[in-house]
């Protein structure tokens, strides 16, 4: 349910108090879609998105004008925030700023951040317990505008089909843009210089084989119909968009867990997976993301040349 009272406290189900100041406040002016509507969506989805973002610290993206306006990426809570919220004190490497970043790990905390206009939540690929060792790899699957979106789909199946040669599942979603991520479960213990690398083996493959669909390059000039496979994501501090985040888009698009035959059939779009059409896809469906959590999963060595 949205917030619709002009200020309004509530007790939340893990016991903290959280007050929404301005849900009226419209943040998707196309759409007219408000903060209440952003918290409301929030609480729908807290069920599924919470194991995501559990014990994770999280890098949040308030846009406090609504998405038209000025946003920014926030490692580090302000002062105003509860003393309640859990906080993952980290060091960042480039200026050696000690970050308190939050850690997400119930309704309250969630509530909180959709009150700062924080639409999109960037969580870590690991846990603050051990911060070293990602619990998945992560292969971001861009492609250069919306209408491209058919192609990041294929290049999708490429990358499962590599994955199974390998004896690996992947679980793919939207970006929420235009894009695709597949996500590979692991049991922890590689760190992120190994799972950057077997990322990076596994994209450059592919590009070898399949040069006139995937590519490595960043550049943007030059691969209008080519897939990039973004790899570099897989480093200490370094975040994806978590699964049922919203994004700031027209029509507010949220990043959705896929089923492979709904990739294989090639009919889905990111449009079609919004802040208003996801809790009852939730309800339909439930969490296609949660095999993601398990892990359980050993990467095969680099091959030797990639």
């Amino acid at each position: 349910m949205p917030v619709t009272k002009a200020s309004t406290a509530e007790r939340m189900p893990d016991g903290h108090t959280v007050t929404v100041t301005h849900p009226d406040k419209v943040l998707w002016p196309a759409d007219g879609i408000t903060k209440g509507d952003l918290v409301g969506y929030y609480r729908a989805v807290a069920p599924v998105l919470l194991p995501h973002l559990r014990d994770r610290p999280l890098v949040m993206r308030p846009f406090p004008g609504g998405i038209e306006g000025p946003s920014y990426y926030r490692q580090t809570l302000p002062r105003t925030a509860p003393a309640w919220l859990p906080r993952y004190r980290y060091t960042a490497r480039s200026d050696r700023r000690v970050n308190a970043m939050p850690v997400v790990d119930g309704e309250a905390a969630l509530v909180w951040l959709a009150n700062q206009a924080a639409i999109e939540l960037h969580p870590w690929l690991s846990r603050i317990d051990r911060p070293d060792a990602p619990d998945y790899v992560v292969l971001d699957l861009d492609v250069s505008g919306a209408e491209r979106f058919p192609l990041a789909l294929e290049a999708a199946l490429l990358v499962r089909a590599e994955l199974e040669r390998l004896g690996l599942r992947g679980y793919p979603k939207t970006s929420g843009g235009d894009g695709v991520h597949v996500y590979v479960p692991i049991t922890r213990g590689p760190g992120y210089e190994t799972t950057r690398r077997w990322a990076e083996s596994l994209a450059l493959r592919l590009e070898q084989s399949h040069p006139a669909l995937i590519t490595t390059a960043l550049r943007v000039a030059g691969r209008e119909t080519r897939v990039l496979i973004d790899y570099a994501q897989n480093a200490l501090g370094r975040t994806t968009v978590a699964p049922y985040s919203a994004r700031p888009r027209p029509s507010a698009p949220v990043s959705a867990p896929l089923t492979w035959d709904e990739v294989s059939g090639g009919r889905v779009r990111p449009g079609d997976f919004t802040l208003r059409t996801m809790p009852a896809r939730i309800a339909a469906a439930g969490d296609l993301f949660a095999p993601v959590l398990a892990g359980g999963q050993s990467l095969p060595p680099v091959v030797a040349g990639t």
